[in-house]
């Protein structure tokens, strides 16, 4: 399987030490086997910096039967825990088990709706309804998905191809 990472660097090693902790699924290495969403990450992240130039690069996946992987299937209330607690985990410390985590990504139209809902869990404004609520709203939104790498035991299943300049 193909996998796709969008950025502006070309990265024929990758680090699971290098990300952000408190996005989705936390600290790691992310990829897409979306190649069209990794190219507008790739334009994101260009108009956010000066930079003229984006790398994609392009993996081949090879799935490890010895590796604890976790995959979400769809927007559901076990995904929605996940990324709230992941999102608002603010020590940096690994939160899982897993080596890695596929699922949905919590893109710029989801991400409003959770980051309103975080809003009003931590003033404690919220009821099971709204979580109810808010995973509908989120069966309407497109398609997308993310393979966060989270342990360097991982990305021994990832083969570096190539890069296309975007």
């Amino acid at each position: 399987m193909m996998l796709y990472h969008g950025g502006l660097s070309v990265i024929e090693t990758p680090d699971v030490a290098l990300g952000r902790s408190n996005v989705d699924f936390g600290r790691g290495f992310y990829l897409t086997d979306i190649r069209e969403q990794a190219i507008r990450w790739i334009n994101r992240r260009k108009r956010q910096t000066s930079q003229k130039n984006g790398f994609l690069n392009i993996y081949e996946y090879f799935e490890n039967s010895e590796l604890n992987i976790k995959k979400f299937n769809g927007y559901n209330e076990e995904w929605l825990d996940f990324v709230i607690f992941n999102r608002t985990n603010d020590s940096g410390k690994v939160v899982c088990d897993y080596d890695i985590v596929i699922g949905n990504i919590a893109d710029d139209e989801v991400i409003v709706a959770i980051d309103t809902y975080i809003e009003q869990l931590e003033k404690g404004r919220t009821t099971e309804y709204s979580k109810l609520a808010l995973l509908a709203e989120l069966k309407f939104s497109k398609p997308n998905s993310q393979y966060a790498f989270k342990t360097e035991e991982s990305l021994i299943s990832l083969k570096y191809l190539n890069v296309e300049e975007i």
